[in-house]
């Protein structure tokens, strides 16, 4: 009867052992797949982060640009409102200094 109990608790502890060993090389290859998963990712978003570092790099750029023609366009502007001022306030005094001569000098007599 004994020696029926120490084979059942060695075919116990030889199952429990395979057991054991089986979990093992699942948890195995459970952290190889898991860490072939984390490291595929980290590449990944190392390729999206340089794209998106490129593509930021590329629109600064052409934000500065377009900052610098709207700055360009709007000198140009002013620079042609001055002169449109400039122009209107001669044809003002023209007009005013040809109304204000009793007889115009296109009609002298």
């Amino acid at each position: 009867m004994a020696e029926d109990r120490m084979d059942r608790f060695e075919r116990n502890l030889d199952r429990y052992a395979e057991e054991s060993k089986q979990r093992m090389t699942h948890l195995e290859h459970f952290l190889a797949n898991f860490s072939r998963d984390v490291a595929r990712n980290a590449a990944e978003s190392n390729q999206r982060m340089t794209h998106l570092e490129r593509f930021l790099a590329s629109f600064s750029k052409d934000v500065a640009r377009n900052a610098a023609d709207a700055n360009e366009r709007m000198d140009r502007t002013d620079k042609q409102i001055a002169q449109l001022s400039h122009e209107i306030r001669f044809l003002l005094a023209a007009i005013q200094g040809h109304t204000s001569q009793t007889t115009p000098p296109a009609h002298q007599e």
